[in-house]
């Protein structure tokens, strides 16, 4: 058990992969557009938490530095971001325990989800897991002009709940939406149960089961031995 987390008054969550199991979709994607592009020696999981223009040039690079091996070249944004919403069209699975720890919160500390997905992709993944409603704001790469690794997302969602980012704790699963949070200046809790993937962030857990909110004190309790 380590120390509880004290003196925050906003929370901010990110979304793919925090709140809704919608990872796998991308990776998906990923994989697929690098394998047609013969860039098999490259993981899928180097572009995850990435904006669909940044998992664009991502793709060039490596289209280029394989010395264009195929004929199929990279997909621009536009249809990245259009086959990524068909592949989440019906997902709606929670990530295991983030409803309850939302739901605990919620009415208690101002809340909101930043995210590098599309606003219409965002809302409805929130939806149909349930969470929609329990968020007092709700940013997205529609919303500003730099999407995660830099820190406007966090920023802008910090100032939508009237707090600054200092005072606030922010929960993410991938490389570039840590440090997006990290240089923002929150808090960053990690939640990923891959030890592989490096993560900007005071703490570090594997799912929301070892997070509890006390509401009298306000604290985040965190058992990093479960």
């Amino acid at each position: 058990m380590s120390d509880p987390i004290t003196g925050f008054s906003g929370v901010i969550f990110d979304c793919d992969g925090i709140l809704v199991d919608s990872e796998a979709p991308w990776i998906d994607l990923m994989t697929d557009y690098l394998e047609s592009m013969s860039a098999h020696d490259v993981a899928a999981e180097e572009l995850r938490g990435l904006t669909a223009a940044e998992s664009v040039a991502y793709l060039q690079r490596v289209y280029e530095s394989l010395g264009s091996p195929s004929n199929v070249r990279p997909p621009t944004a536009a249809e990245v971001d259009q086959a990524y919403s068909v592949a989440l069209e019906h997902v709606a699975t929670p990530m295991p325990g983030a409803p309850e720890f939302v739901a605990a919160l919620s009415e208690t500390v101002p809340m909101a989800v930043a995210s590098n997905g599309r606003s219409g992709d965002v809302r409805g993944l929130l939806e149909r897991a349930g969470m929609l409603e329990l968020f007092d704001a709700i940013v997205t790469i529609d919303d500003v002009d730099q999407g995660k690794p830099a820190p406007d997302p966090y920023l802008l969602a910090a100032h939508r709940i009237g707090q600054p980012a200092s005072a606030v704790v922010a929960f993410e699963d991938s490389p570039v939406g840590s440090q997006a949070a990290h240089t923002a200046g929150c808090t960053v809790i990690g939640v990923n149960d891959d030890p592989s993937i490096e993560l900007a962030g005071e703490v570090r857990l594997r799912h929301f089961a070892q997070l509890h909110f006390d509401s009298g004190t306000r604290s985040l309790l965190v058992n990093t031995d479960d």
